[in-house]
């Protein structure tokens, strides 16, 4: 039989009148652990994690500044249509209230972040072929339907966009890792539980700054705290964190502070920053050095590559496939093609674009005038080509080949019956004499050789 003296009664009584309510004691199950369940990320709230943000806003930036162009097969060469209006709507004015470059920018923002991906209206009056303006309508203003009977083969899709039904043809959609034509996968979905860590990551350390680095934790005490005393302890720990000035919670004997949670060098806040950065770059493809300063040239120039051959290359297939799609007519497709400028990458670098006009010019891929329209330089009327062997110009109109040092002309429209090119002396030549050991314009073939 127990016996209990008159103060462990009333210690043991005061207990069991208080009344313990859930913010008296903390206790959570640790079921959690077991497996990740953090909060589904948004679009808002992946946008506002750096790393993110700054991969959309790359890669939809360099996708907006590339040029649009509208190219013909005619037999045997390949023309560019420069004076199309459907070219003219994709890199400048669209009719609308946003600019080309402007639409194709939120079309890549979408087609990375919702599952509706990037859509514009064409709008083409009145039935008509001829398209008078292209206007991009929000991803979440995009309703696909889906007919009552679902056909997995012949797939048919039609759109409602604020109360009104649209079909495929009259949209422009750029869809990413879609199965059906209907919806895609955003970077958003398919990396939910990584966003997830990197945004309670990102609002940790908000929490630190605003609590001025004052850690969570608990008291110990030996003694009971009657409802008074809880009461009183609340308040003014609540104070102490809500403030930001030097506030100080003083202790009685006894109660003693213990941390809950480790401090941002014990948790290797920074190190762990820089895990997520890296594995939200890799979800878009997109190397660390083109976002961050690269170590050496040759470190950056690599990076780069790969960042065009993995990212913006897949991007450009889908761009291109759906403006052949919806913006070409039915006549047209196969004679007529979109494609994007990719030589505006160089521009950034000024010796690396020159070397490049250099080496195509002078293994005869571009005359020197088309390198002037290129860079938007006046023409010179210089229409020749070099054939690579020291002073001499290819007269492409003409039919001629001129060797400016020696004065002579070698004309290929008119031939011998042995078939060797009649040459022009110096005299047919501009401003100059006929060469010696020629006469009526014949010339020794060991003499041209």
């Amino acid at each position: 039989m127990a016996f209990w003296s008159r103060e462990e009664r009333a210690k043991e009584e005061i207990v069991l009148n208080e009344e313990v309510v859930d913010d008296d004691l903390l206790v959570e199950g640790f079921g959690s652990l077991r497996g990740f369940s953090g909060p589904t990320v948004t679009r808002t709230m992946a946008m506002a994690i750096p790393a993110f943000a700054a991969c959309v806003d790359t890669i939809a930036g360099d996708m907006s500044t590339l040029p649009i162009r509208l190219y013909e097969r005619r037999e045997q060469e390949v023309i560019e249509r420069d004076d199309d209006p459907r070219v003219l709507m994709l890199n400048g004015d669209t009719g609308d209230l946003l600019t080309g470059p402007e639409m194709i920018k939120a079309m890549v923002e979408d087609y990375y972040c919702a599952r509706q991906g990037g859509n514009v209206y064409i709008n083409r009056p009145n039935g008509s072929n001829e398209v008078r303006s292209l206007h991009y309508v929000k991803a979440e203003e995009v309703c696909p339907l889906q007919n009552a009977v679902y056909d997995p083969i012949f797939k048919h899709c039609a759109y409602l966009i604020g109360g009104c039904q649209y079909e495929p043809w009259e949209l422009v959609r750029i869809l990413r890792c879609t199965r059906d034509g209907r919806l895609g996968r955003s970077v958003i979905e398919q990396n939910n539980n990584a966003l997830s860590v990197a945004h309670q990551t990102m609002v940790f350390e908000s929490s630190l700054v605003s609590n001025s680095g004052r850690k969570s934790g608990f008291l110990k005490t030996g003694k009971f705290l009657g409802s008074k005393a809880l009461a009183a302890i609340k308040k003014a720990w609540r104070k102490f964190y809500s403030s930001s000035d030097t506030s100080v919670v003083i202790l009685n004997d006894g109660v003693e502070f213990q941390e809950a949670t480790a401090s941002s060098t014990e948790m290797q806040l920074n190190e762990n920053k820089q895990i997520n950065d890296d594995a939200i770059f890799a979800m878009f493809k997109i190397p660390p050095e083109v976002i961050r300063a690269g170590k050496t040239d040759n470190a950056s120039k690599n990076a780069n590559a790969n960042y065009v051959k993995h990212c913006i290359l897949p991007l450009i297939a889908a761009f291109v496939a759906a403006l052949n799609s919806s913006l070409l007519l039915e006549s047209e497709k196969g004679r007529l093609f979109f494609g994007f400028d990719l030589s505006e990458f160089t521009k950034a670098d000024i010796k690396e674009r020159w070397e490049a006009w250099a080496i195509a010019r002078n293994a005869g891929f571009v005359m020197p005038e088309e390198v002037r329209d290129k860079e938007g330089l006046p023409r010179l009327g210089l229409d020749y080509i070099s054939l690579n062997l020291r002073d001499v110009l290819f007269d492409v109109k003409a039919q001629k080949i001129i060797v400016p040092n020696s004065g002579r002309v070698v004309d290929l429209s008119r031939l011998d019956p042995d078939g060797a090119p009649s040459v022009e002396d110096k005299a047919s030549a501009p401003g100059g004499d006929a060469p010696e050991g020629t006469e009526g314009g014949e010339i020794d073939a060991s003499e041209n050789q």
